[in-house]
């Protein structure tokens, strides 16, 4: 090759150079799609996260107008179970109905159509809403799936649903007055559910209550049938574990489906066992009787005559049925005598009379988990008549569960105790201070047994079991002035296998019962009262699985030669 010759590289043709300059225009345009592709999806992107800022960030901004302010797309209650673990109280995740009405189109139209769906609702309610230029109104609050499915078939633009959530009560009246219920937006409102209302809001984990769901049936179901038998207007009972204090069952009769609350009457709603407070009659006489042993200046054995009239103002003190004339403090409880309580009383004046009461519980307020709890009406003069009346149980108002609290505490051997709707992690016997002795918890235990087997409480006796109680029989107070024809009966209650091992308490009232042919004309708590009560203690003794045993031995030598019987 000479000086002169141009240089090509070997495989260069003339036929390769017009492949490469189209291979490079292929790839030009290969890069500039891709550029495009990648802008289109970038774009995308930035549409999708717009939209998402939209609908959580911006878009619930807006809502909170609407909804409450700590209720958002909350995510619910934690549940309320009984001592065993069943369901009493949980949250079901609801569809709500709600508008945007910048969108809808036609207001009016739209109003017609949903009230049609829901007659409930109000078409001039509905129409100012969809007319308000807001962007969330509510419409309607958790739907069924199928209600959901019709509004979806009316087409209207602007309408959409929200997650939403229902609390709701699988066992219905049974523990309304305990659980309580919530409002529609799950804010606690009554019972337990008030209570707790920020616990269960912040901690998933189940409430677990001490109702334990197969003694209330049992409560519940005995009260109905003592409500229909005696022509009451209304019953309430609570049954505690004397051991541990826990609340086994909580009725109060008439009560409520809490999943409709608003559907109540007043008085379903009412709390007869720990809001309402009551004269409880003879029942307390456990306490004056108590006093008097604690006293030091009397004992057992001490007699009084009660043949004398006692006068009170214009009015005379008389026993039921009765004039015993000298008897023994044993034999006032047992006869249930007031003018022997009375005289107890005035012995020891007004001032041991109130410093005991106070000692042992019943004027102050009571302590429950309820916020639905009645403070003891105590007199502001604590007179003469005052000490006559409160010794036989007129003239200081408790709640039934207070007095069942504080006579519970007495005659247990382990001291005071504070009743609880918390169920125990243990059932080892809670110690607690001692408000009597040892001898006077004992006699009051005998005491009260022998109220069953020889006086006015012989229909709550069970055979093989230990029982011991004390009625009580109060006048209603009717537009100032006591009926003797309208009562309230009442029973307090210690039972269990036998004297050495009380494993319950319970207070159980009856109220306005009638005089019937079956009971002899009379209305007195014996006669219906401790029946009913004699019924309740059976079973929660069979289904708790206790045996009967044989009575058990008297543990106070008074008690060893002791008779009862009618003089």
């Amino acid at each position: 090759m000479g000086p002169s010759s141009t240089y090509f590289p070997r495989s260069f043709s003339p036929k390769n150079a017009g492949l490469e300059t189209r291979a490079g225009k292929a790839i030009e345009v290969a890069r500039a799609r891709l550029w495009m592709a990648t802008i289109v999806f970038i774009f995308c992107l930035v549409a999708v996260f717009g939209r998402l800022v939209d609908l959580t960030l911006l878009r619930s901004g807006e809502d909170i107008d609407y909804l409450p302010k700590d209720q958002v797309f909350a995510s619910g209650r934690a549940d309320i179970v009984d001592k065993n673990g069943l369901l009493l109280a949980t949250t079901l995740v609801t569809k709500s109905l709600y508008a945007n009405a910048k969108k809808v189109q036609n207001p009016r139209a739209a109003a017609k159509k949903l009230v049609t769906l829901f007659p409930q609702l109000k078409e001039n309610v509905v129409y100012s809403r969809l007319t308000s230029g807001k962007t969330f109104v509510w419409l309607i609050r958790h739907l069924t799936p199928k209600q959901q499915a019709k509004v979806l078939a009316l087409g209207i633009p602007g309408i959409d649903f929200v997650r939403d959530y229902r609390r709701v009560y699988p066992q219905g009246n049974l523990v309304s007055h305990a659980v309580g219920f919530t409002d529609i937006d799950n804010k606690g409102v009554s019972g337990l559910e008030v209570t707790y209302d920020k616990r269960l809001r912040s901690d998933s984990a189940p409430l677990r209550l001490s109702i334990d769901t197969k003694v209330q049936h049992i409560v519940r179901e005995e009260l109905l049938k003592g409500i229909e038998e005696f022509g009451c207007s209304g019953a309430s009972c609570c049954v505690m574990d004397i051991r541990t204090g826990e609340l086994l069952a909580l009725v109060s009769l008439p009560d409520f489906d809490p999943n409709a609350p608003t559907k109540a009457e007043e008085d379903a709603l009412f709390n007869k066992v720990t809001l309402g407070i009551y004269e409880l009659g003879s029942i307390m006489k456990v306490a004056n009787t108590a006093m008097a042993l604690e006293s030091g200046k009397m004992h057992l054995g001490t007699r009084l005559d009660v043949s004398a009239p006692l006068r009170v103002g214009r009015f005379n003190i008389t026993d039921y049925r009765a004039n015993h004339g000298v008897i023994n403090i044993s034999e006032i409880f047992v006869y249930s005598s007031n003018k022997g309580s009375a005289k107890i009383a005035l012995t020891l004046g007004a001032e041991h009379q109130k410093a005991f009461l106070k000692k042992i519980g019943l004027l102050d307020p009571p302590q429950i988990e309820l916020p639905e709890r009645g403070s003891p009406l105590v007199p502001k003069r604590w007179r003469e008549d005052k000490v006559i009346t409160i010794s036989y149980g007129y003239g200081l108002s408790v709640s039934p569960f207070q007095a069942m609290g504080a006579i519970a505490s007495m005659v247990r051997p382990w001291g005071k105790i504070t009743p609880t709707l918390l169920a125990k992690d243990s059932c080892e016997p809670i110690q607690g201070e001692r408000l009597v002795s040892e001898k006077t918890s004992r006699s009051l235990l005998h005491l009260m047994r022998f109220v069953v087997t020889h006086g006015t409480s012989r229909k709550a006796d069970i055979p093989g079991y230990f029982v011991a109680g004390k009625t009580g029989t109060a006048d209603l107070l009717i537009n100032g002035r006591y009926n003797k024809e309208r009562v309230a009966a009442s029973f307090v209650g210690v039972f269990g296998p036998d004297i050495t091992q009380p494993r319950y308490a319970m207070v159980l009232r009856l109220y306005d019962p009638q005089r019937l042919k079956k009971t002899y004309g009379f209305n007195t708590a014996g006669w219906n009262a401790a029946p009913v009560s004699g019924r309740v203690m059976e079973r929660i003794l069979t289904v708790e699985g206790i045996l009967p045993k044989e009575e058990g031995k008297i543990l106070e030598p008074f008690f060893q030669n002791v008779s009862f019987e009618k003089k």
